[in-house]
């Protein structure tokens, strides 16, 4: 009884995330909460200039802002393709995406009116949702990548070679 529940908590142990795995994922998920938190005060600023500021500086500042969007999705993609890194390149649509949103931006606020416009303000709970569900995607991933890499097959195999040595002496 006492040998069977050793093996069972030497399993368990084995099981478990190395902390080199567990520190990658937590910067992952932390890098993916650091750009989260980017796009939604990007676009909280873009609707508190839309409310709050004279209409002629607001023309000037939804010409500016969807020029600041795309130049980082096109550094985003370069740097994605230079690195050849696909998750980079998924950060690089995730920047496309909102640089389409923030291009199209004041025609919405242009043929809507000021209080359906106000509604565009729970752009970043969508953000803030969306990447959530990406961190839970990657955790998710994550761990079980690592479980279907431990394989006692890599140990049988190193022990046979060992033995096949041992008789061969």
């Amino acid at each position: 009884m006492k040998k069977s529940t050793k093996m069972v908590e030497e399993i368990t142990e084995k099981r478990k995330m190395t902390q080199t795995v567990k520190d990658n994922l937590n910067k992952t998920i932390f890098h993916n909460c650091l750009i989260a938190i980017a796009l939604m005060l990007y676009i909280c600023m873009i609707d508190a200039v839309y409310i709050y500021v004279q209409p002629e500086i607001v023309n000037l500042l939804f010409k500016v802002f969807p020029m600041i969007c795309i130049g980082v999705t096109v550094v985003m993609f370069e740097i994605a393709y230079r690195k050849d890194k696909g998750s980079l390149a998924i950060v690089g649509i995730e920047f496309l995406v909102v640089s389409i949103l923030v291009l199209y931006l004041p025609k919405i606020y242009e043929n809507l009116d000021k209080i359906f416009c106000k509604e565009l303000t729970f752009i970043p709970l969508f953000l803030a949702i969306y990447y959530i569900a990406k961190s839970i995607v990657i955790y998710v991933k994550t761990e079980k990548n690592y479980q279907n890499n431990l394989s006692d097959v890599k140990e049988i195999i190193k022990e046979e070679n060992e033995t096949m040595k041992g008789n061969q002496k």
